[in-house]
């Protein structure tokens, strides 16, 4: 706890509890998304509501779509006036649209009250894990990140659990108390980071801006670890983007930033036309695998805890030791397997089918998770400046979610119109595409600071993807 000039304190949380706080954002994207394949498991058996494929796709669309809207609103608003005050207030739409969903009296209900319940997971997407690397030193950054991206797992394992509680006691019923569970935990994060600081980056960053005195400022840098040299960083780094406007969306798509605004977009699109297209479906995909639509809930579960989890965790140990881009290219190649054994699964005769789409689910889970699941969004935080990092983040969130809410719409009609097997063939396609794009474009960030990233020029050395600082480009000229 330190003092500021007039004598009151401030509160300094410990970085554990910043990374929780930031890390239940993620969690209640898990939820919220996976949550929804619980209440279509239910429309296609039960038929609770009047739908057809086209509305379905809606119910599982709408909260992707609502969260490109509150992405880029909310992370452009982020780097402007800071990341503080969205942070703390995000969820509240998560909370109370949450509620309205599992109120819902029709199919249009609730793809509205869905839409609304996106905006506040999108805006989170922008703020909480922009919040959470801005807070840690440099050579945890990736651990801290890592930590954070834990929780989607978390989140989407409690939604099949409770899911699975709900369905076997009545799944008339039970959908409506799973949708509405959710906005316990958002309320709960919203009350707590009301404790939390402004980003100390943001701050430094944007002087005239901070309400916090110089020295409060050195007192929470130094309890969360950024050094008086990481401080020097930033305000080098201020000073080299003087003229550049925070939040502003074409800065990101002019010159260096340009650059690399495009690798992040291109390979996140790639990544979550197959993650949301496999995982929003999963309940439905195992069942016409041959297994029960109980027990689609619990292997659902079961993928995402411990199986995706454990891919997460595996990142945790990983980003700052072994870096980002081999994982990711690891990751993608692994998810490719996946989608060629999908494909062979939905052909094969019944047995073989369901353990080879288990199997195809494992590895889609964990190896995704240990590599782009988590490298997506480290990357769109790194490779952009404290001014942009939150609309690059929330820019990123936002088109991607766009490409999402394609691949959950074009499910059941490619599924209908031609097999499921047409479309995990052309999943297939894509992640074969992504890796070969990691290899050839994605650059490595393991061991730079943030500031070093933003003062560096991205370039390829010897056909190799590299940012290469000032001092570097001196000596090989």
């Amino acid at each position: 706890m330190t003092e500021n000039e007039t004598g009151s304190q401030i509160k300094i949380p410990g970085r554990s509890v910043i990374t929780t706080l930031s890390a239940m954002g993620y969690f209640l994207d898990g939820y919220d998304l996976s949550v929804i394949s619980v209440f279509t498991l239910v429309l296609v058996t039960f038929k609770p509501f009047h739908y057809d494929p086209f509305t379905e796709s809606f119910v599982t669309g709408a909260a992707l779509l609502g969260a490109f809207v509150g992405a880029v609103i909310f992370g452009h608003f982020a780097d402007n006036i800071g990341r503080r005050y969205l942070y703390i207030f995000d969820l509240i739409f998560f909370a109370v649209f949450a509620i309205l969903s599992a109120l819902s009296t029709n199919i249009y209900e609730m793809i509205i009250f869905r839409f609304f319940v996106g905006w506040g997971v999108g805006a989170d997407y922008a703020l909480s894990p922009v919040y959470t690397t801005e807070m840690y030193p440099d050579k945890k950054r990736g651990a801290g990140y890592g930590w954070v991206w834990t929780f989607w797992s978390i989140g989407a394992g409690a939604a099949f659990a409770i899911g699975y509680v709900f369905y076997m006691i009545n799944p008339l019923v039970g959908w409506r108390y799973t949708l509405a569970i959710g906005a316990i935990p958002a309320i709960v994060t919203v009350v707590l980071r009301t404790r939390m600081p402004e980003s100390v980056r943001w701050d430094i960053l944007e002087p005239g801006k901070s309400k916090l005195s110089a020295k409060d400022l050195d007192s929470i840098a130094e309890r969360v670890g950024i050094t008086k040299e990481d401080i020097k960083a930033i305000i080098a780094e201020r000073e080299k983007e003087e003229n550049i406007a925070a939040g502003s969306f074409t800065a990101l798509f002019k010159g260096e930033y340009g650059k690399r605004t495009a690798i992040i977009w291109f390979q996140w699109i790639l990544y979550d036309i197959a993650g949301y297209g496999i995982g929003l479906y999963s309940p439905i995909i195992l069942t016409t695998l041959g297994i029960s639509h109980s027990s689609s809930l619990l292997f659902s579960l079961i993928f995402n805890m411990p199986v995706g989890f454990l891919g997460a965790f595996g990142a945790v140990m990983l980003n700052d030791r072994l870096g980002r881009r081999p994982l990711q290219a690891l990751g993608f190649g692994g998810m490719a397997i996946a989608m060629a054994m999908f494909f062979i699964a939905s052909s094969a005769i019944a047995s073989i089918g369901i353990i080879i789409g288990i199997a195809a689910f494992v590895i889609d889970y964990g190896i995704g998770n240990l590599g782009p699941g988590d490298t997506m969004g480290l990357y769109a935080i790194e490779l952009l400046p404290t001014k942009l990092r939150s609309s690059s983040m929330g820019g990123a969130t936002g088109i991607t979610r766009i490409a999402s809410f394609l691949a959950a719409f074009m499910f059941p009609l490619i599924s209908a119109s031609l097999g499921k097997s047409s479309f995990f063939f052309i999943l297939l396609g894509l992640m074969v595409l992504a890796f070969v794009f990691t290899i050839f474009f994605t650059p490595e960030t393991k061991g730079l600071t943030l500031e070093e990233i933003a003062l560096a020029s991205y370039k390829h050395v010897h056909g190799v993807p590299k940012l290469i600082l000032p001092e570097a480009k001196k000596e090989q000229s």
